[in-house]
C-alpha cells in the first residue's frame, strides 16, 4: 500500500475523485480515501506503475506525490493546456461540450483500449475524438446530419438515426459515455421526459454486463429513476456548473 496525494481541478473535485476511482479501476488496484479537504490524499493498493500509466490520460487530475513519513515526491505531473481552450458556443447547430469535460467523461466510462464505445448524441464528436485518442473503437449516432459532416473528421464509425432507433445488438458496446440534448437545442420530436427515458432503455440494451455509461445533464432533468429502474447500479454523480442559471448533474452507472 502507498499513500498518495493527488492534486485536482478545484472545482470538479468530486468528479475528479470519481475519476481517480475509474482510473484505478482500470489499473487492477483500489484505494480509500483519507483526506479531502485540500488535495485528495488516498491509499492505494496494487501496481503504482500500472495505475500511473492510466493517470496520463485523466482530464482532471495535475499531480501525484507519493508521501513517505514526512516526505513527498512528485511522480507525475500533468500538463493540461489544451484544456484551456474550452469548446462552447454553437456547431452545426448543436453545442459543444467542454474538452475536459469530454475527456472525464469517456474515464468515468472506464474506456479502453480497442473496446467498443459508443455516443448515441455525437453531435460533433467531441466526446468521440476523446475516446478515440484513448485508442477505442468509437460508434457515433445522431438524428443531426450536419453535426454528423463534423464527427465523420473523427475516427468515427457514424450513423444518421434517432437514438430510439438504434441499431446495435444488445450487449455490443463496452462502455458509452455523452451529452444528450436538451430543451431547444434537441431536433427530435421527442418530449424531453420521452427522450432520456428511451435513452435509458437503449443503454441497457446495447450495453455489455459490467459496462459503464457516464453522462451529463441539466439538473431540472430528472433522469436517476429511469436508469435505476432498468437495474443499472449507480456508481458515482458530481455536480458541474457551466455558465449564468446552467448546472449540469454527471451521472456514472454500471449494468450488472
Amino acid at each position: 500500500m502507498v499513500r498518495l496525494k493527488v492534486e485536482v481541478s478545484r472545482d470538479l473535485k468530486a468528479l475528479a475523485f470519481n475519476e481517480l476511482l475509474a482510473l484505478t479501476e482500470l489499473a487492477n488496484g483500489s484505494l480509500d480515501l483519507i483526506d479531502d479537504s485540500d488535495d485528495l490524499v488516498v491509499d492505494y493498493r496494487g501496481d503504482i506503475n500500472a495505475l500511473l500509466k492510466r493517470i496520463c490520460r485523466a482530464a482532471l487530475i495535475k499531480s501525484i506525490r507519493v508521501i513517505r513519513d514526512i516526505n513527498e515526491e512528485e511522480v507525475v505531473r500533468l500538463d493540461r493546456s489544451r484544456y484551456r481552450s474550452l469548446k462552447r458556443g454553437r456547431e452545426s447547430g448543436s453545442v459543444s461540450i467542454d474538452l475536459r469535460i469530454a475527456r472525464l467523461l469517456v474515464n468515468l466510462a472506464r474506456t479502453e483500449e480497442n473496446s467498443v464505445f459508443l455516443d448515441p448524441f455525437v453531435g460533433t464528436g467531441i466526446i468521440a475524438n476523446e475516446a478515440a485518442m484513448i485508442g477505442a473503437r468509437v460508434i457515433g449516432v445522431d438524428i443531426n446530419y450536419n453535426a454528423l459532416r463534423i464527427a465523420r473528421s473523427v475516427y468515427t464509425d457514424v450513423v444518421n438515426a434517432d437514438v430510439r432507433l438504434i441499431s446495435i445488438r444488445d450487449n455490443a458496446v463496452d462502455s458509452i459515455a455523452t451529452d444528450p440534448p436538451y430543451n431547444r437545442l434537441s431536433i427530435s420530436d421527442a418530449d424531453l421526459d420521452a427522450l432520456y427515458r428511451v435513452f435509458a432503455y437503449e443503454a441497457f440494451r446495447v450495453l455489455r454486463h459490467g459496462g459503464y455509461i457516464a453522462f451529463s445533464h441539466p439538473t431540472y432533468v430528472n433522469a436517476l429513476d429511469w436508469f435505476l429502474n432498468l437495474g443499472f447500479e449507480l456508481v458515482g454523480n458530481g455536480l458541474q456548473y457551466v455558465h449564468g442559471g446552467l448546472t449540469r448533474l454527471i451521472y456514472v452507472f454500471r449494468k450488472p
